[in-house]
Parts: C-alpha cells; sequence; structure tokens
C-alpha cells in the first residue's frame, strides 16, 4: 500500500485525531451488541472537553527494518536510519473545543475544533503545532531535530550556529529570535504561499553566495558543494509544508470525519475478543481493498492520497482495547497492509493509547510573537540562517 502526502506529521495526525470523534456516528455500530459497546466507548471519550491519542510503533530496530524492506526499502543506511525513528518516535497529538468545557460530543459539524500535536524521539519535543481559535502556533526545536534524525557533522553544527544566531537579531525581529530559539511564534495561515515564497528566496540567495563564497556573515564554508541542491530540497519541503499546514484549519478535519464515518458505517465489523491486561478487547475488522476507495476520498480532505489498487485485496482488523468503559487503545499491525512474498511473517504493531487532552493541552501558549515571512528574509540579510542549509 503506498501513500503520497505532503507532511507525515500533519496527515498521520490529524487522521487519527478526528478517529474518536468518527466512530461515535457509525451507523453499523448500533447494529449489534458488540459494535454498540465501541460506540459508547468511543462516546465516552467524547465526555471530556478535550481528548488525546499518543501514537507510536511498537517493536524493536530489527522489526522495523524487516517491515521497511518488506515494503520495498533498500538494504542501505538510510532504511536503518528511518527504521530507528519509527521505533523512537513519538507522535502526540489532541482534539478540544473552542468552547473550553463543552464536551467533544455535544459539538455541533459546524463548530471549529482547536487542535495540538508534538512529535519527539525519547527527549523533549521537536515539532509541536496548535490550532487554537483561527489561530497557528507552531514550535521546533532545531537542534534537537538535526540530532535525533540523524544528522551529520556538519549538519548539527549548522543547527548550532543558527541558534547562537538568534541572540545577534535586534529587537524588532523578535518572532525570528524566538522561532529559532525552539519557543512557540503564531503563523498566519493565510500567509503559507508567502512563507513558500520566501523559502525560495532563501535558497535562491544561498545559491549566489555559494557561488561568491560570502554569503552568511557567520558562514565559514558551510555553503560548499552540494549547498545549493541542499538549499532546494528544503525549499521544497517548506513549499508541502505549506500544503499540510492547512489541514489545521479546521474544515478539512469535518470533511475528513464524514468520510470515515462512511466509511466504518459500511465496512467495519466488530467481535468479542476477550478479556485481558485489566481491559475489554474487541475485534474491528474492514476488507481493505473494498474498503479503499472511500478511504481515498476521506484522505483527499487531508492531502494524502491513498492509491486504491496498491491495497491488499485481505481483510485488515485491529484491536481495540476498553477500560471502564471508554476506549483507552487500539493496536494495529501495519505488516498486514503488506503483500507479496516478501510481506510474509512482518509484523509490526502501531499502538495508540487514548485519554483526556492533557498529554498535549489545546490551549494558546502565552506570550507568542507572530512571525511573518519577511521577518524570515530579514533574519538571512542579518546571516541567522545563511549557513548553506537548514
Amino acid at each position: 500500500m503506498r501513500v503520497s502526502r505532503p507532511s507525515h506529521t500533519a496527515a498521520a495526525a490529524t487522521c487519527v485525531t478526528v478517529l474518536a470523534v468518527a466512530v461515535t456516528g457509525c451507523s453499523l455500530a448500533e447494529k449489534v451488541t458488540t459494535g454498540l459497546k465501541v460506540k459508547h466507548a468511543f462516546e465516552k471519550l467524547g465526555e471530556q472537553p478535550a481528548a488525546s491519542v499518543l501514537v507510536s510503533v511498537d517493536g524493536n530496530r530489527a522489526e522495523a527494518e524487516k517491515f521497511l524492506r518488506a515494503a520495498g526499502a533498500e538494504d542501505d543506511s538510510s532504511t536503518r536510519q528511518a527504521a530507528r525513528l519509527l521505533t523512537r518516535g513519538e507522535l502526540t497529538f489532541a482534539v478540544g473545543s473552542d468552547r473550553e468545557e463543552t464536551p467533544l460530543k455535544e459539538l455541533s459539524r459546524s463548530e471549529r475544533l482547536r487542535f495540538a500535536t508534538a512529535l519527539n524521539f525519547g527527549g523533549r519535543d521537536v515539532l509541536a503545532a496548535k490550532s487554537v481559535e483561527e489561530k497557528l502556533y507552531v514550535r521546533m526545536n532545531l537542534r534537537s531535530l538535526v540530532a535525533q534524525t540523524g544528522g551529520s557533522a556538519a549538519d548539527r553544527q549548522r543547527a548550532r550556529t543558527i541558534v547562537a544566531l538568534a541572540k545577534d537579531l535586534p529587537t524588532s525581529l523578535g518572532s525570528a529570535k524566538d522561532a529559532l530559539k525552539g519557543k512557540w511564534v503564531e503563523i498566519d495561515p493565510e500567509a503559507f504561499d508567502d512563507f513558500a515564497r520566501a523559502a525560495q528566496q532563501i535558497a535562491a540567495e544561498e545559491k549566489r553566495g555559494a557561488k561568491k563564497g560570502e554569503f552568511g556573515r557567520h558562514d565559514r564554508g558551510a555553503a560548499g558543494p552540494g549547498g545549493s541542491e541542499q538549499s532546494d530540497e528544503t525549499s521544497k519541503r517548506l513549499s508541502r509544508a505549506t500544503a499540510a499546514g492547512r489541514a489545521l484549519n479546521g474544515e478539512s478535519e469535518r470533511e475528513f470525519l464524514e468520510g470515515l464515518e462512511k466509511t466504518l458505517g459500511e465496512h467495519a465489523r466488530f467481535r468479542k475478543a476477550g478479556e485481558y491486561g485489566g481491559a475489554e478487547h474487541v475485534t474491528v475488522s474492514m476488507p481493505a481493498r473494498r474498503a479503499a476507495p472511500d478511504l481515498s476520498r476521506a484522505l483527499e480532505a487531508l492531502g494524502a492520497r491513498l492509491d486504491p489498487a496498491t491495497v491488499p485485496d485481505k481483510t485488515v482488523s485491529a484491536d481495540l482495547q476498553i477500560r471502564r468503559g471508554q476506549l483507552t487503545g487500539l493496536t494495529v499491525d501495519l505488516g498486514q497492509f503488506l503483500s507479496g512474498k516478501r510481506a510474509e511473517k512482518v509484523d509490526l504493531p502501531l499502538r495508540m493509547v487514548f485519554g483526556s487532552g492533557d498529554a498535549v493541552t489545546v490551549r494558546a501558549p502565552d506570550g507568542a510573537r507572530e512571525l511573518k515571512p519577511q521577518d524570515l528574509m530579514a533574519a538571512v540579510m542579518y546571516g541567522a540562517l545563511g549557513t548553506g542549509g537548514i
């Protein structure tokens, strides 16, 4: 199965966050006793004004490498690095009501949801975003991000230089200073295209600087051979990220929710799977190939694309965990989405832990200043981003 998407973080996070809200409207759940119990378990989660989900892979690096190779990845260092990130990464996100004391299940479809997400690899969050009352906030720990994702020694040095140079920026560029230091900043969603153009201009400046050998007053040869190609790739990534950011506006989540409701309502089946580990377990299953077209249409609202032709023609299932009548967990084996001989005996469980909105708050961060595209360009002029790679 192959899914192409503009941002792994934004697309994956949004998909799972609305799952709790979506299943409450699943018409099939009312047709069988077990399905009704599942419906009530989701509804109980919705009795709170905010709900969070923690997503992680429950496997070691060797198992993750085996899964990636079975999915078509090469047996090389990049695959090993991807396996390391898969097994260490934890994606946390939450949804909440704009009316802070209102339970999620009491919200109408026309009401906006607050949204928050964060990514870490065993330490501090490296990326985080929040959408609160039509305002978008972002935070990035650049040094940690580069280190955790296996950046080269040169990459780590660039990150250190960028963060250290924040202190050189004037007070008029306080928002850029905050962004470079890993603090929360506010970004106007309507300015995403301007940020993409700013990224293109940054790449162009780096190219010119690389040719002249003098771009960035703090740079000492970092924009050497390959610097311009790296700048092009950086610019492309930022441009793709702007499309993912639009998924935080609330409307796309609503569209996805409706599509997911249809998919679950028409294709899902539930059965009891016993009680153990302090929880009731329920197996939910769907015919993957038959459900793929509906799921594909639902994903389009998030900017993601699923090719139904690549989905295995078999039934896939997941394990739901219910404690005290509330949904607390969901585990799905990613190996069942593979096909062919290479997929035999490949297991990689993906685990989701549901709870209140405490894991990541959906409240707006205090003191966040607005970061504008022109602030980034001004920072380039001061040499803060003129290191040949971001």
